[in-house]
Formats: structure tokens, C-alpha cells, sequence
């Protein structure tokens, strides 16, 4: 008899034990590099608990633990609700400055408190060291997501932040940020975090979690070469911008390259001729294309061009190593190391530049929705 009910006992536990894989599953690579690394740990009854809803001081402890911040050094929380003797007394202590968006601090913190998304996701960010200066796209939320309006002011930016790093994503269209976060979905983003921080995070563009789409490279321009010019002067670019549309246009049948397609990135890199950063105008560099080799970004890292012919051209010929593409005439350095790449030659859509051409997963979905599409209106 002891022995029956021994078995069924065991055969219990199996079923729970699928049934946990099954439903977590998802998570599963997540929630075991947490676990070997000490980030997460089980409750008193040694429960993963992995769809409970994390606490705040639950992040607190979590965030030291995957960040490598030592609570144990006396920093006392700048809240007033947080006893001394309390158990995550030196874990809030050690990231109150981070939380609630790391600015206008709240007199209490409310350690039990259910932790939403959007919290959770803004203060791994910050936490993970960067600030709002490092956002890309201050529009990926409201162009991508139908509740982005949700999104609290506060954490704005940070959600962006880590959306357009692959960081956070949504759910059919939606982030909601105003729901709490469980145990699971913590691990998926502190594994996502840690991975892009040791350059092991591999994701793609088409993994974002944003509203897809496949612009090709090749092919008739969208819009007319006058159409691209009004659109120039509209954006108040300089005349010396637009007359290069002429360039463009010309290198665009010579190609097969979307004219459209790279004046609007021209747009983009330079500020519509305007430029403002390290890259001056005299260089005739359309593109910000940098030296072989350079690992800078000052102004004598950048490619320097004898004409804006010469700056077009190049900008083609950088793009044809991308897409596999017979270059026009002589190549310049950067040309050769891109060539070299893995994946050269491999990209056929817009949307695929994005953490090649730079590190920006959604550089390819910006130059779409903010230029392009707005040149096609």
C-alpha cells in the first residue's frame, strides 16, 4: 500500500513538472541562466513561483543580484516606508535611485507592492547604466504599439529604450505596461539585458516585437526624383542636399539601388545636408561612413570625399557590399570590411540594415517611417 501511494506521489509530481514546462516553456533558457547565476531563487517552499507577480522590493533584490550591486553596503533607502530591519532594507536602499524613473522620487515605496512592466523595464535600464540621452527613436512606442499611449511619462523613454534594443517586447500590438510582472517575464528581460551587455545577444530586427514589415532595396524608386526635392525643401534641407537628389537618381538607375531609399537615409545621417556632428559638409559624406579601421567617432574618422559625386557613389558602393551588389568604379576602405562580413551580401529589405549598418535594431524601421513614408506623402 505504501508503495502504491508512493508511486502515485511521484506520478503526481511529474505531471506538475510538464505542466510547468509546458506553460513556461517560453522562458525556459531565461529562467535557467537566472537560476545558475543566483538571480532567481524559489520561495520558502523552494517554488520557482514563476507566475506570481514580482514585488518591488522582489526587482530590488533581483537587480543587485544580476547587476552585480552589493547590498550590503549601508546605503539607506531615501524612502520613508522602508524599516531598517526589513530584509530588503539594503537592497532598496541600493537602487532607490533608479527607481520610479530615477527622478521625482515617491516618500514612500510600498516594497509589496506589485511590480508592472513598464516599471520593472525602466529601472533595468537604468540600472543597467543607461540614460534617456541613449535613446534612438522616440517614436518606436506610438508608431509600433496601440497602447503607447499607456505608457506612463515617466518611463517613456526607457521603455523605448529597451524596445528598440530587443530588450522588451509586445504582445499582438500591445506592451501593456500597466501589468504586473511575473517572475518569468523578469528573467526574460534581465537574461535579454545581460546578453547585450557581454555581446552574446543575438537578436534580429524581425525579433523586435514591433509591426513588421519588408521594404526591398532594389527595385523603381517609390517617389519621382522632383517629388524627392520637395519633400528635401519641405524638411528645410540645405540646397547643396538637394541638388545631391540628382546624384542619387543618377546612381539609382546606374545600380538598381532605391534612390529613394538611400536619400532618405542620407537624410538621416546628415541632419538633411545640415549635418551638426562629427561629419562637416565639406566631406561629402552622405552617410556617415567611417575610415577602415576607425573605431572612433570624431570628424577624421570619417571617410572624406573629393566631390559629392564621389560622396554618392560611395555611398551606393557601402550599400552594394550589403546587398551583394557589383560596386561602381573605386571602392573605399570601409567597402572591403564590410565585404568581409559573414553576412554580406545577405541583406535584400530595408529593415535588415538595423545592427549592421549600426548598432540600432530599428535604424532600417526609422528610415522607413520617419523618411521614407513621409517622402511617399
Amino acid at each position: 500500500m505504501k508503495k502504491k501511494l508512493l508511486c502515485m506521489l511521484l506520478a503526481a509530481q511529474l505531471i506538475n513538472i510538464n505542466v510547468f514546462a509546458a506553460e513556461f516553456d517560453w522562458a525556459k533558457e531565461a529562467v535557467d541562466y537566472c537560476v545558475e547565476k543566483q538571480i532567481l531563487s524559489g520561495m520558502e517552499d523552494g517554488d520557482l513561483a514563476l507566475g506570481d507577480n514580482l514585488t518591488r522590493e522582489q526587482m530590488a533584490k533581483m537587480l543587485c543580484d544580476a547587476f552585480g550591486i552589493d547590498a550590503s553596503i549601508h546605503r539607506e533607502p531615501v524612502f520613508s516606508d522602508i524599516e531598517d530591519m526589513r530584509w530588503s532594507y539594503g537592497y532598496i536602499g541600493a537602487i532607490s535611485q533608479y527607481m520610479f524613473g530615477g527622478s521625482e522620487l515617491p516618500d514612500n515605496a510600498d516594497p509589496t507592492e506589485k511590480v508592472s512592466r513598464e516599471e520593472f523595464c525602466a529601472t533595468m535600464v537604468l540600472v543597467y547604466g543607461m540614460t534617456a540621452a541613449n535613446l534612438r527613436n522616440p517614436s518606436i512606442l506610438d508608431y509600433n504599439f496601440t497602447d503607447a499611449k499607456n505608457v506612463d511619462s515617466k518611463y517613456k523613454k526607457f521603455v523605448s529604450i529597451a524596445v528598440e534594443r530587443g530588450l522588451m517586447s509586445g504582445d499582438s500590438g500591445k506592451l501593456l505596461p500597466k501589468e504586473p510582472l511575473t517572475r518569468a517575464e523578469a528573467c526574460s528581460f534581465l537574461y535579454r539585458a545581460l546578453s547585450a551587455r557581454d555581446g552574446s545577444l543575438t537578436i534580429q530586427p524581425s525579433e523586435l516585437g514591433v509591426i513588421q514589415s519588408k521594404t526591398p532595396m532594389v527595385g523603381e524608386s517609390a517617389v519621382s526624383l522632383e517629388q524627392a526635392k520637395e519633400w528635401a525643401r519641405a524638411r528645410g534641407a540645405t540646397e547643396a542636399f538637394i541638388a545631391a537628389a540628382d546624384i542619387y537618381w543618377k546612381y539609382g538607375e546606374i545600380t538598381g539601388i532605391r534612390p529613394d531609399i538611400l536619400y532618405a537615409q542620407a537624410a538621416k545621417e546628415t541632419g538633411s545636408g545640415k549635418y551638426g556632428g562629427a561629419v562637416l559638409p565639406e566631406q561629402n559624406n552622405f552617410a556617415g561612413i567611417k575610415k577602415y579601421g576607425a573605431t572612433g567617432d570624431a570628424t577624421e574618422d570619417h571617410e572624406s570625399f573629393e566631390t559629392p559625386d564621389d560622396g554618392v557613389r560611395a555611398h551606393f558602393n557601402h550599400m552594394s557590399a550589403y546587398l551583394g551588389l557589383e560596386p561602381v568604379g573605386e571602392t573605399h576602405g570601409r567597402y572591403q570590411s564590410v565585404v568581409s562580413m559573414p553576412w554580406a551580401g545577405s541583406v535584400k529589405y530595408l529593415e535588415e540594415l538595423g545592427g549592421k549598418w549600426c548598432p540600432d535594431l530599428y535604424y532600417g524601421f526609422s528610415i522607413l517611417h520617419d523618411y521614407v513614408e513621409t517622402m511617399q506623402k
